[in-house]
């Protein structure tokens, strides 16, 4: 078991880490072969993804949560095949609307200096067809994946992701350096991935049923999964408005070149969240398993899932916070080779270090998260994503408008900060019941503290001599790495240089 374990979150890695590598091996790249303002188009796409993610309204995640759990093949059939209904007329409306809007969307949302406005409309057309499709592929992927075939999820997701980043430069020198030619390949890339992972769905379910013919047993979603689903709309429309906020601000205020260095920023900091997804990932089928029904076994399994995936998701992206933190000049001039401009070069290095710290307390909220909802219990994330509106709009239009690309990341922080502060107290009073002052001194605030005192003298070191930046950072993370597992195994009395009880999981 734990070798099967270790292999599926090193599978979950491989995917997560080809997007890691891709953003800073790719992004210089768009820049230098389609220019800033192109590039603005490419973030502008992530920008709308993100805002249409709403559109998912939990659907992913009730196939994840409900395959997870033991039934038969037949109703899980059932429940995809009804999922898949639903999600193909919402991607089909929403593209509608995006076709249709493009005129508006352009004329009040999009400033460009260099690109007419013809142009901008048919790539925010293209734009369009490229998220609806990308976005429907979650479904397939976290049915896959709840069917106990991570791996191979993986490896299709990873295949998919370096197609679409790696290729289309294949395309530019054989063609052109066209921005019509990156969206066209977005859109054929997100259709295989589709067709790729469906297929791989139904297969595994006619395995599961003995090769027999799959068949449909209702009409209609249960009405536990509708209401699970119905208590997810409200969060992810919240959800898709707090996370893109400070996008939405930087793209209707400042002109596509500018609004793409700040998405540059925004790519930086979403590294925590991009090291801990694969972990959550992971965890939450295992979540939902030990949540289906109410046992004091099972709440001790939830708890001990919920310990080892928080202690490791935190060693994790509180490495990579401190050490962007640290090096956000360095990073920044090493990967854009000095293509922002020296006029908010100041700005986006101020950007990254505010960014870098909310997305830390963004990727440490997953496992609370997960487990509330694998419990069913969406109202808590409701509350907290009304509060987080009725806050960080309002501030956000102040900070932007006093301080400019200075302001735009602090409401980002503040309402991490206290959305992870709320789910923490939540959790801990009302579902895991777990010994909260040993819960800070051996999960939370140790590795922290032996992270930040390594990366300060290590940093101390790096400005005392002229070389190069690289080297300090990566002994800071592997001391810091090492140093915080060894405390741990001290605290715990465990052997000191052990570490196979970090990712020793309950048995499903």
């Amino acid at each position: 078991m734990e070798q099967s374990n270790l292999i599926k979150l090193i599978s979950n890695y491989g995917s997560k880490l080809w997007s890691m590598i891709s953003v800073f091996i790719f992004i210089p790249l768009y820049i230098k072969f389609l220019g800033s303002e192109n590039y603005g188009l490419i973030g502008f796409y992530a920008l709308l993804l993100g805002i249409i993610s709403f559109a998912d309204s939990g659907m992913s995640s009730a196939v994840i949560k409900e395959f997870s759990q033991e039934s038969n093949s037949n109703y899980k059939y059932t429940v995809f095949c009804n999922l898949e209904k639903i999600y193909l007329f919402v991607c089909i409306l929403i593209c509608t609307i995006i076709f249709f809007s493009t005129g508006f969307i352009v004329d009040h949302w999009i400033s460009s200096k260099g690109i007419p406005r013809n142009e901008l409309i048919f790539n925010v057309r293209l734009i369009g067809i490229g998220v609806t499709t990308q976005l429907i592929s979650s479904l397939y992927f976290g049915a896959l994946f709840a069917l106990n075939n991570q791996v191979r999820s993986n490896l299709i997701q990873l295949l998919w992701s370096f197609s679409r980043s790696a290729l289309v430069f294949v395309l530019f020198v054989l063609f052109s350096k066209s921005i019509e030619i990156y969206f066209f390949w977005q859109i054929l890339c997100n259709i295989l991935y589709v067709l790729v992972l469906r297929y791989f769905v139904v297969k595994k379910l006619k395995e599961q049923n003995e090769n027999q013919v799959l068949k449909i047993e209702f009409s209609s979603l249960p009405k536990h999964i509708t209401s699970y689903i119905g208590g997810m709309v409200f969060i992810a429309i919240i959800s898709a408005i707090n996370i893109q906020a400070d996008k939405l601000v930087t793209s209707s205020m400042f002109d596509l070149g500018t609004f793409g260095f700040y998405n540059i920023a925004s790519s930086l900091a979403q590294l925590p969240a991009i090291l801990a997804a694969p972990v959550i990932a992971f965890a939450f089928p295992l979540f939902s398993k030990f949540s289906s029904a109410d046992s004091i076994e099972n709440d001790e399994k939830n708890l001990n899932v919920f310990s080892k995936v928080f202690y490791l998701i935190n060693i994790m992206v509180v490495i990579i916070a401190v050490a962007v933190f640290f090096y956000a000049k360095e990073i920044l001039l090493l990967w854009t080779k000095n293509t922002i401009p020296d006029l908010i070069f100041p700005a986006i290095t101020f950007d990254v270090k505010v960014l870098i710290i909310g997305s830390l307390f963004l990727s440490l909220q997953f496992p609370l998260y997960y487990l509330l909802l694998s419990k069913g219990k969406t109202k808590y994330t409701i509350y907290q994503g009304i509060v987080q509106v009725c806050i960080g709009i309002p501030l956000l239009y102040y900070c932007s408008k006093r301080y400019g690309l200075y302001g735009i990341p602090i409401p980002w922080l503040t309402i991490n900060l206290l959305a992870f502060i709320y789910l923490f107290i939540i959790v801990s009073k009302y579902y895991l019941n777990f010994a909260t002052i040993s819960f800070y001194q051996k999960i939370f605030i140790s590795p922290i503290i032996i992270t930040l005192v390594v990366n300060i003298l290590m940093y101390f070191c790096y400005k005392q001599f002229t070389i190069n930046f690289i080297p300090f950072v990566a002994i800071a993370s592997v001391l810091s790495l090492i140093s915080s597992i060894v405390f741990y195994n001290f605290q715990n009395n465990y052997n000191l240089l052990s570490f196979k009880h970090i990712y020793n999981f309950p048995h499903e």
